[in-house]
C-alpha cells in the first residue's frame, strides 16, 4: 500500500508552491490513505485535479485560502492550480482517501484536461452520480489496502471510472486564466507568498515590489487572475485563521487579532460583521454550541 512514509508525498514543492511529480508508474494517480489525526500537509498545488473522500472522520482543508470542511460522508474536488493543505485534527482518527491524478496520464485521452473546472454543484450531476462518487472512494480504499493479485486491475479500473464520472457530469465551467512568468505559475508564487506571510503586517505595495510590478499593474493582475482584489483576499486568509481560533481557544478577540495578523481587534470585527453579521464574540458563542450538539453526517463539500 503506498502511504505517506513510502511516497516522497508533500515533499517535492517548488518555490512556487508546485508539487512536483511523485506519481507511481503503472496508475494514472498518486492515492493516499490519510488515517493520522496529527498529520499536516505543507500548501502546494499540481496540474492535475485531486478528489478527496472521507470514508470516517473529520479532516478540514485550505483551499485557496479558504477552510473546507471535510466530515463522514463529505467529498471535496480540488482544482489543477488550487493551493491546499490540510488542517490536521487530533479528536479522532480520520480515514481519509485522497487521489491526485496525473495531468500528463490524464491530458492523453482528454487534452487540456487543466482547463476545467470540477464542482459537486455541477448541473449534469444527479444524486445518483455523487452516490456513485462515494462508492467510488470506498471501493478505491478497499482496493488500495488488499494485497490480492488483481489489485493492480482493481485499482485502475476505479481510478479510469472515477475520472470518466468526474470529467462527464462534474465539470461546471472553464478557469481562470493564469498568470505566467519565465514560465512559471506567479498568480502561484503571489498567493504562496501571501498564505506564508499572513500572519504579518504588510500591504499590496509591499507584494507588488516583491514581485517587481508597479502597484497600480499588480493590482490589475492580482483581481484578473483570483477574481478578488489584494485586501478581500487578505482579509479572507486572515478571518479563516482567526474563526478556527475563535472556535478552538479561549484566547481574547484582541490577542487572536494580532496572532492572525490583523492590525487591531477594530479590524477583526468589521471583518467578522461584513462576512457573517456577528461580531467575533457571538461567532465563538455560536461555534461552541454546534460542537457540543454536532452529529456526525454524510454530505458534499465543494470550493
Amino acid at each position: 500500500m503506498m502511504n505517506n512514509k513510502q511516497m516522497p508525498y508533500n515533499t517535492l514543492i517548488g518555490p512556487d508552491y508546485r508539487e512536483e511529480n511523485v506519481y507511481p508508474e503503472g496508475y494514472p494517480g498518486l492515492i493516499i490513505i490519510h488515517d493520522s489525526s496529527d498529520e499536516e500537509t505543507r500548501p502546494h498545488w499540481h496540474l492535475g485535479m485531486e478528489f478527496v473522500y472521507s470514508s470516517h472522520g473529520s479532516c478540514p482543508f485550505i483551499v485557496d485560502g479558504r477552510k473546507r470542511a471535510l466530515d463522514t460522508g463529505d467529498i471535496l474536488l480540488i482544482n489543477p492550480y488550487s493551493i491546499h493543505h490540510g488542517i490536521p485534527m487530533s479528536t479522532e482518527k480520520p480515514l481519509v482517501l485522497s487521489v491526485t491524478f496525473n495531468d500528463e496520464v490524464v491530458e492523453r485521452p482528454y487534452p487540456f484536461a487543466d482547463r476545467y473546472v470540477l464542482s459537486l454543484h455541477s448541473s449534469r450531476a444527479a444524486q445518483d452520480d455523487l452516490n456513485r462518487l462515494v462508492w467510488l472512494g470506498e471501493e478505491i480504499i478497499r482496493w488500495q489496502r488488499s494485497d490480492e493479485s488483481i489489485r493492480g486491475f482493481k485499482l485502475n479500473m476505479l481510478l479510469y471510472e472515477l475520472l470518466s464520472l468526474l470529467y462527464s457530469k462534474f465539470v461546471s465551467g472553464i478557469r481562470r486564466p493564469e498568470l505566467t512568468r519565465a514560465g512559471r505559475n506567479i498568480t502561484m508564487q503571489i498567493i504562496g507568498y501571501m498564505t506564508s506571510h499572513r500572519r504579518q503586517q504588510f500591504g499590496v505595495a509591499d507584494v507588488a515590489q516583491e514581485f517587481g510590478y508597479s502597484r497600480e499593474h499588480f493590482c490589475r493582475l492580482f483581481r484578473k487572475a483570483t477574481g478578488m482584489t489584494f485586501k478581500e483576499f487578505l482579509t479572507a486568509l486572515r478571518l479563516d485563521d482567526a474563526c478556527r481560533s475563535l472556535s478552538s481557544s479561549s484566547a481574547s478577540i484582541t490577542s487572536i487579532a494580532e496572532e492572525c495578523g490583523f492590525p487591531d481587534a477594530r479590524a477583526l470585527q468589521t471583518a467578522m460583521l461584513r462576512k457573517y453579521s456577528m461580531s467575533a464574540q457571538e461567532y465563538r458563542e455560536k461555534s461552541n454550541e454546534q460542537n457540543r450538539a454536532r452529529p456526525h453526517h454524510a454530505g458534499v463539500q465543494q470550493p
